[in-house]
């Protein structure tokens, strides 16, 4: 794993200025393609290759122009009140969900790039949740969240969201108590905290997490879609709790303190791109070298967890179609996928590269499994490449409509509060 995905935390390295790019005032706009993404999300080596692609497969020229953004609402912000000149931009599931609903984004071109024949049919399953029929987004990566712990410190495993959350107004007496974190994201928070809220409906559909099925996967799915007042009023008073029993909230430092082991931090919510990041060797933000945690583990809890979906898109007001069409194209070839994959710090769903990079992972001699443990092994393999089991305990997130504000002024009390 090289590089950090988190699309919400990075530190963006903004290319262009937020109203435009520069360098094409003079360039007939049919040879510029203008791409929005998280930082350190793509090996931008494959920009000049697409170039060249390009010109092979159509005969004409493109020029690449990029923009980094720092958060999914910033993107889509740029879209539906800006109306940015923007030909491809690469949201997370529920915005994409979002601006479909709001008429804001153009259909893929199926004769051009078939997402149907390209990407796992598992999360061609996971797509359809915000994109029913599978006309306007291709799948870049995916992954979840969960927990990520520290074994050495826990001197067991943890398997449930009871480990971050408490229902005693006096949260002294938990196990954890200022020894777990979670997530300074609205989302993630509201998410959680719902899951926990249900946890003994969702443990009895699982036979307390040992069979995990379509049943169980529909009631979890539906847990994500509520945004009633009596469920949000129930997460807030969940998040109070939670407050008084963390650490902190997490905006990105947390990875890092695990990894070192100089916390007193043994718990976390954790986007399994960081939890892997961290596991293998890493870089942190100062560009220092660092030998992998193998004391961390990471599991999504029996109650159930998340998985999510970053695709590109091709906004409404994309004012080069062809080009774009094209590069999506181009981004589900098999060797540019793993290039990205390695890239982000992630797995591709194109199929081709997700099963090559399986592959090279579940080989006998992959170096860095040497010394571990089979079961740390599995746990690893698990958390890049989700089996149907640990995918059934997954939801997908979803776009809250009219809510989002409720829900955000909600997590706004809970935390400043």
């Amino acid at each position: 794993m090289k590089k950090l995905l988190s699309a919400v935390c990075c530190v963006a390295v903004i290319s262009a200025s937020a109203m435009g790019f520069a360098g094409c005032n003079n360039t007939d706009r049919s040879e510029i393609l203008k791409i929005s993404l998280p930082s350190a999300y793509m090996d931008y080596d494959i920009l000049e290759q697409f170039e060249s692609w390009y010109k092979e497969k159509t005969g004409e020229n493109v020029k690449v122009e990029k923009q980094e953004f720092l958060t999914v609402e910033e993107v889509g912000t740029k879209i539906e009140t800006g109306k940015e000149d923007l030909d491809l931009i690469c949201p997370s599931d529920y915005m994409v969900e979002h601006l479909r609903k709001a008429g804001l984004l153009k259909k893929v071109d199926k004769s051009i790039v078939n997402v149907e024949n390209l990407i796992k049919s598992s999360y061609l399953d996971t797509t359809k949740v915000f994109d029913p029929n599978l006309e306007y987004a291709v799948p870049y990566m995916y992954g979840t969240f969960g927990l990520m712990y520290d074994y050495s410190k826990t001197g067991k495993h943890i398997d449930s969201w009871s480990a971050i959350f408490t229902d005693n107004d006096d949260p002294t007496s938990h196990e954890f108590y200022k020894k777990c974190s979670a997530k300074y994201s609205m989302r993630e928070a509201y998410a959680s905290a719902c899951i926990y809220n249900n946890r003994d409906a969702l443990n009895l559909l699982s036979a307390n997490g040992t069979l995990y099925t379509p049943a169980f996967n529909a009631a979890l799915q539906s847990i994500y879609e509520d945004s009633s007042q009596n469920t949000v009023s129930a997460a807030k008073q969940t998040l109070n709790r939670q407050k008084n029993l963390i650490i902190s909230w997490d905006e990105e430092t947390a990875k890092f303190e695990m990894a070192l082991g100089n916390t007193d931090l043994e718990v976390a919510l954790m986007w399994s791109c960081d939890a892997g990041y961290v596991m293998n060797d890493y870089e942190d933000d100062n560009g220092e070298e660092h030998t992998g945690n193998r004391n961390l583990w990471y599991v999504i809890p029996k109650e159930g967890g998340n998985v999510y979906i970053d695709a590109f898109v091709i906004p409404a007001y994309a004012k080069n179609e062809k080009a774009a069409n094209y590069f999506l194209a181009f981004l589900c070839t098999k060797e540019i996928a793993i290039l990205n994959s390695e890239e982000a710090g992630a797995i591709s769903p194109v199929a081709s590269a997700y099963d090559e990079l399986y592959e090279e992972y579940t080989a006998e001699d992959f170096e860095m499994f040497d010394g571990e443990s089979e079961e740390w092994r599995q746990m690893y393999l698990d958390m890049l490449f989700p089996s149907e089991q640990t995918l059934l305990r997954c939801g997908v997130m979803k776009d809250f409509g009219d809510k989002e504000q409720d829900i955000n002024r909600m997590f706004t009390e809970v935390t400043i509060g």
